[in-house]
């Protein structure tokens, strides 16, 4: 009886030191083949600040990247290059892109007001009147704003003083109207 607790007691510690040698290669090849390229591929565009990434913590859960962003003068090149970096280096695994900025609580007030011109221009397609009515909200804030559309998404820009809020709006092609 002694020979198979033995036994048991070697197989069950040989599991454990395998798992945790599994576990660390594992962060290891998180960190340096998708991380730190990553890192230093993003961190080389005009604009980005810094870079987070979050894995997951399942087998298929896509990556979260999170980019903080200084005042950039054009978000739409920007957030191509990002994503055009990020496609090159994770090299077609899942990812999810946040942008994050440097916010106030005006520019969000000013951001809900506007919201609502977004979503009808995303199903009727009359980007003209969404562009004036961005400037409009963000002259009464006081604020400068930039609107970008391209067949995927609708950037918009808002700055006030050392503030600055971006949004990315997805452009769904399931609704009706706005993409012809």
């Amino acid at each position: 009886m002694k020979v198979k607790y033995i036994q048991i007691l070697k197989g069950c510690i040989a599991l454990i030191i395998t798992v945790a040698c599994l576990f660390i290669v594992q962060a290891l090849w998180q960190n340096y083949a998708v991380g730190l390229p990553l890192d230093t591929a993003l961190n080389d565009i005009d604009g980005v600040l810094s870079v987070t990434l979050d894995d997951g913590h399942k087998i298929n859960d896509s990556t979260t990247i999170y980019a903080t962003l200084d005042n950039t003068a054009n978000l739409q090149k920007t957030y191509k290059e990002i994503n055009t970096k990020i496609e090159q280096t994770l090299k077609g695994s899942k990812y999810k892109l946040e942008i994050k900025d440097s916010r106030s609580p005006e520019l969000e007030q000013t951001y809900y007001d506007i919201h609502y011109y977004i979503q009808k221009a995303i199903v009727d397609g009359d980007f003209p009147l969404l562009e004036a009515k961005v400037r409009e909200k963000a002259d009464l804030a006081g604020a400068t704003a930039k609107v970008y559309v391209d067949e995927q998404n609708i950037y918009l820009q808002l700055v006030k003083n050392d503030s600055f809020l971006y949004a990315v709006v997805t452009r769904q092609s399931d609704k009706i109207g706005g993409n012809f």
